[in-house]
């Protein structure tokens, strides 16, 4: 039966989190500390599970196995479910990371790589993120760098304000700092090689692993980020935010109403992170909050938002 599933996530507790997940979105999770909410997640390391309706209960990726029709067509070039979508709370700031590309991950590491994007929810005055460099580098200036801690020196810092948006192909050295809450969309993958992490220690105090050498041989020097680079108006209240062969992602303001049709070809997500409302469909209303995510099965059809909330939404 097809309909508008509610997804509660999967959280995870780093060494960089925060408490505003837990406190102020009410996520799930033992401790008050949530770094990660895996919002619509088919990720082994996390699942998302629909909380109503005929398969309440069941993780997501369990029901998509099957009802495979709910990806879409779109989906069928996949050996898997393609996106990943998240909520980041950063307190401090995460490690100074890269993301192979899927010919070299998969080669490599027998997974697939990993592009992302990030949009800000919530940003504190001065947050902001490091994503490409400066200027272009050489791979030895680099690893010279690395070696004496001065890696940041050569990072492309980018202030960031609510409603920002930026993305980061796979290759491209990033890391969100601290002071931001962010909303990404990604492939789904885990892959991550990290270049630095500030010295320092976990919860049993050690340092995190480096991947330095493998980081190094799929980094791209060359690359600089700026921000809202690929941001396109749509139509009025509908921004694209990002565009790859992963994932389409749109800001979508609704005041006081939006309507929008889910096709054969794709799912869609929805993810409200500011406001609330209610989504329509047919005879049905479900209620929207800040930090729900729903899923739209392919071949949903029309759907309306009604309220003043503004959402994240994505498909293939």
């Amino acid at each position: 039966m097809i309909y508008p599933m509610k997804l509660r996530p999967a959280t995870k507790d780093y060494v960089w989190g925060g408490e505003r997940l837990k406190r102020d979105w009410h996520k799930p999770a033992s401790g008050d500390v949530i770094a990660e909410s895996w919002e619509l997640s088919c990720h082994n390391d996390g699942m998302s599970v629909i909380e109503n309706g005929e398969y309440a209960g069941m993780p997501l990726g369990e029901m998509l196995a099957h009802m495979p029709a709910y990806k879409g067509g779109a989906c069928g070039q996949f050996e898997f479910f393609p996106i990943l979508i998240k909520l980041i709370d950063a307190k401090t700031n995460l490690s100074v990371q890269v993301h192979p590309s899927d010919e070299y991950a998969l080669a490599s590491e027998g997974q697939f790589g990993k592009s992302e994007m990030w949009y800000v929810v919530e940003a504190q005055e001065g947050a902001g993120v490091y994503c490409g460099f400066k200027r272009p580098v050489s791979v030895r200036e680099l690893e010279e760098a690395l070696r004496g801690g001065k890696i940041l020196e050569l990072l492309n810092f980018i202030p960031m304000k609510r409603g920002d948006s930026v993305y980061i192909p796979s290759g491209t050295v990033h890391a969100i700092c601290g002071g931001l809450l962010i909303c990404e969309v990604q492939q789904n993958s885990s892959l991550t090689y990290r270049l630095y992490d500030y010295d320092r220690v976990d919860k049993t105090g050690k340092k995190r692993e480096l991947h330095i050498e493998k980081a190094l041989k799929v980094v791209n020097t060359s690359a600089v980020c700026k921000v809202n680079e690929n941001v396109v108006a749509e139509e009025e209240g509908v921004r694209r935010l990002a565009q790859c062969k992963y994932f389409t992602v749109r800001e979508i303001s609704v005041d006081p109403l939006y309507k929008g049709c889910v096709g054969e070809d794709c799912f869609l997500s929805l993810t409200c992170t500011q406001g609330e409302g209610v989504l329509s469909w047919g005879d049905e209303e479900y209620d929207v909050r800040r930090g729900d995510t729903y899923f739209l099965p392919a071949g949903s059809g029309e759907y309306a938002l009604r309220g003043n909330m503004t959402l994240i939404s994505a498909r293939v």
